[in-house]
């Protein structure tokens, strides 16, 4: 289990990793395999990152969350202040919104604080497995992809609830560029006018199945008589 707190036993690696990015002077920039930006807090300062990829060591740089996230944002053609307006338009979350860093790959990212306190961790949605409480209720445990268990400084439910903010982004942004498709891409309306056709008939399907399914005895004596359950005389 990690615990955002401390530095696990993978600190040389991580400082091996942080020395790389030092020497080739570029920002990092979040992809589909970042799960979490941890911040590093050193003297009451805040003074870079630890990094958490899928199927990595984590590993730290010396960039701020909030500048890799606004990096980011620009990488992928917007602004850090353009995704949260959009996500309030989008969502009506105004309060700590979650925002999409690549709707190309399905990126998504929620804070567990406001962007300006020191202890604000990010996290991809795509990467949550799980969400539970710690020993102390001030604390949340939360899973993510590769069975990773970090400890984070807010409640379970408050958590939960960031994450939920998320979700509704991813849904609300996969509709509206279903939609889209739909107005300008015949090819892609008929696929979603078959795939609905086909959720449809597969319920039929199932609701066939059930009425046509033979309803066995109870134990005690019950069985089937048309559509009356009939008692059976032992005598």
């Amino acid at each position: 289990m990690y615990d955002s707190s401390i530095k696990d036993q993978r600190s040389d690696k991580m400082e091996i990793r942080k020395m790389k990015l030092q020497k080739e002077a570029v920002m990092y920039t979040i992809n589909a395999a970042t799960m979490m930006l941890s911040p590093v807090i050193k003297e009451g300062a805040l003074t870079g990152t630890v990094v958490y990829e899928k199927g990595s060591p984590p590993f730290e740089v010396d960039q701020t969350p909030i500048s890799i996230i606004e990096h980011s944002c620009l990488y992928y053609f917007s602004t850090y202040e353009g995704r949260k307006t959009s996500s309030r338009i989008l969502t009506q979350i105004s309060h700590k919104p979650p925002i999409v860093i690549d709707p190309v790959t399905s990126v998504y990212f929620f804070s567990t604080h406001a962007d300006s306190n020191p202890s604000n961790h990010w996290i991809s949605l795509t990467h949550v497995i799980a969400v539970g409480s710690s020993n102390s209720s001030a604390e949340a445990l939360v899973t993510l992809s590769g069975n990773v268990e970090i400890k984070l400084p807010l409640s379970r439910n408050a958590m939960h609830q960031q994450y939920l903010k998320a979700a509704v982004l991813s849904w609300k942004l996969t509709q509206n560029l279903d939609q889209i498709r739909e107005k300008s891409e015949d090819s892609y309306k008929a696929t979603q006018h078959q795939k609905r056709y086909l959720f449809v008939e597969y319920l039929n399907r199932i609701e066939q199945a059930d009425a046509q399914e033979p309803v066995k005895p109870a134990e005690g004596g019950l069985e089937v008589s048309g559509e009356r359950n009939v008692k059976r005389s032992n005598k």
